[in-house]
């Protein structure tokens, strides 16, 4: 037998090579360290800028650092992201994107604030922080399923991992609630007057029973992911849930203004998701309402229209019914966001959206 023959005879018998084996990464290390795990950042810059920045003051002045920050991140990060979303749908030249998409009616949804604030200046302003504390809620539940879309990505890259969903879901969940019910806890969020779960008399004692109850979750959690073998499995998924989990841990521990709370954990999830939709549309072979310039100016357009009013106007307005209509205008876009975003990305309903990540992640590739 020759020597050529040989190898081709060995090459047929070896398993195969692990050069087979597919990516971890949803689109590549590089870019997922850049994107996906390093938007972080990001959060971590504009965590840094509110921790010095002056307290916002509830006295019209416009020029406050800490609310220019809030309105400079609206304007260009949220703004543009939901952009994204409606490039993704709405906007999307392809007839199939706008299957199934909430109709008309969904717009309902921007006069729920205005009919609370309504409501609540008929009511003697009982009513309207109950409004504002479900929309936190929503928004939270939102931001915590959105990083959840990007580990089931990367369950679909990791086959070989013997871990059950069910148990990296728990994790997130655990990690990400427990510094929200535990600021809730805290005189920080007494001072927001928001609605409390508990009497301010009670939280000095359920603030450490829920740190001792979170700690034996997070040890049975990692007892069963350990026997599960999911020290075996270590890959960018537990990178990006470590980060994520890290991240909102601080971000709650160090500040104490709910709305710059909400700027720093979603700029991470907003720079994410950017990225999310253009290998999305890269896989249909084409760019977000036909490419960066109208992509970008529309975001900033809807930044403006949104958070002008939502974050200055309500401020300068001052205490009031004014000053609850345009917050509960701006939740009202902040809800239809959620409620599209809900539709467009499930990856078990729809096949076609994690094939299209895929054929972006291949094109970049190519």
């Amino acid at each position: 037998m020759t020597a050529p023959a040989l190898a081709h005879g060995i090459a047929a018998l070896s398993p195969p090579a692990a050069a087979a084996r597919p990516s971890r990464w949803i689109l590549s290390p590089a870019s997922d360290l850049l994107w996906f795990q390093g938007s972080v950042l990001a959060g971590v810059a504009l965590l840094a800028f509110f921790m010095v920045a002056p307290p916002i003051v509830a006295a019209p002045i416009a020029t406050q650092p800490a609310l220019l920050g809030l309105l400079l991140w609206g304007i260009l990060f949220d703004g543009t992201h939901v952009v994204g979303t409606y490039a993704r749908s709405y906007l999307a030249p392809d007839r199939a994107e706008r299957a199934g998409l909430p109709g008309v009616w969904s717009l309902l949804l921007l006069a729920v604030g205005p009919v609370a604030a309504v409501a609540d200046w008929a009511a003697s302003g009982v009513l309207f922080p109950y409004f504002v504390q479900a929309a936190l809620l929503w928004a939270y539940y939102h931001l915590v399923r959105q990083h959840w879309g990007f580990v089931a990505l990367y369950r679909r890259r990791a086959a070989d991992d013997p871990t059950p969903a069910r148990l990296d879901e728990a994790f997130l969940w655990l990690g990400c609630l427990y510094p929200f019910v535990r600021f809730s806890l805290t005189p920080a969020f007494a001072s927001s007057g928001l609605p409390q779960l508990l009497p301010a008399s009670a939280t000095d004692t359920a603030r450490p029973i829920l740190d001792g109850g979170v700690a034996l979750a997070a040890v049975a959690l990692a007892a069963l992911w350990i026997r599960r073998g999911g020290v075996r499995a270590l890959g960018p998924k537990h990178l990006l849930i470590a980060i994520v989990i890290a991240f909102h841990v601080a971000t709650f521990a160090l500040l104490s203004n709910l709305l710059e709370i909400t700027a720093t954990l979603t700029i991470f999830h907003n720079l994410q998701y950017h990225r999310i939709i253009w290998q999305y549309e890269a896989g249909k072979k084409r760019r977000p309402l036909g490419g960066f310039v109208p992509y970008l100016a529309a975001g900033l357009g809807l930044g403006v229209i949104w958070y002008g009013p939502r974050v200055l106007g309500a401020h300068l307005a001052g205490p009031g019914l004014l000053r609850n209509v345009l917050i509960g205008v701006g939740w009202g876009v902040a809800f239809h966001h959620y409620l599209v975003d809900a539709r467009i990305w499930r990856l078990r309903r729809v096949p076609a959206v994690a094939r299209a990540i895929d054929g972006g992640a291949v094109q970049r590739a190519t």
